[in-house]
């Protein structure tokens, strides 16, 4: 009888390994093709060349650095040129902390810069203002010398560069004159 098993026990060995041969595993590279055709590309739009503009170079001069936005896309930077009378006197955003006074069209009242974060740059707030466009200046922004007073939208209300450390001239957005001084 044990040559009887054996034989069985041989035959059932055969009959696996030769039905493991014809079995397929779908994870270990399946020989059968059950995979989807695949898909033509869609066409597109033609496809136009022109010239990069220059690379540009960013300043190592932190005076002359971009923040923001503007740093990404030179257009959105301020390139008013300075008015007459500006100075090269070296301002940084920790001269411009504290009270100040504004002035424009007729209009003089009390601003305050802080270093908080806010929408556009850092906090600031007016009090006393009668123009609707300088009550409504709620943060401030440097890049370079020039000082940028922003809405509480992020718009620029004016802007304005040093001609000391205590007086600042400029333009509002709508083409006024503005300052502001200690």
């Amino acid at each position: 009888m044990p040559v009887r098993i054996r034989s069985l026990a041989m035959l059932g060995v055969t009959a696996l390994a030769s039905a493991g041969c014809s079995m397929s595993v779908p994870f270990m590279g399946d020989s059968r093709s059950d995979a989807p055709a695949p898909i033509a590309a869609a066409p597109s739009g033609s496809v136009t060349a022109a010239p990069l503009p220059p690379p540009q170079v960013p300043s190592t001069d932190p005076t002359q650095q971009a923040s923001g936005l503007a740093a990404l896309d030179p257009t959105l930077q301020g390139t008013a040129a300075a008015p007459v009378g500006a100075t090269d006197v070296e301002v940084g955003r920790t001269d411009l902390l504290g009270g100040w006074t504004i002035a424009s069209a007729g209009d003089s009242c009390q601003l305050f810069m802080t270093l908080t974060t806010w929408s556009g740059g850092y906090r600031a707030s007016t009090r006393g203002c009668s123009n609707a466009a300088l009550q409504n200046i709620s943060a401030w922004n440097m890049e370079g010398k020039q000082v940028q007073l922003l809405n509480d939208t992020g718009a620029t209300v004016a802007r304005l560069y040093p001609a000391t450390k205590t007086q600042f001239n400029g333009q509002t957005e709508g083409g006024g004159p503005v300052s502001v001084s200690r």
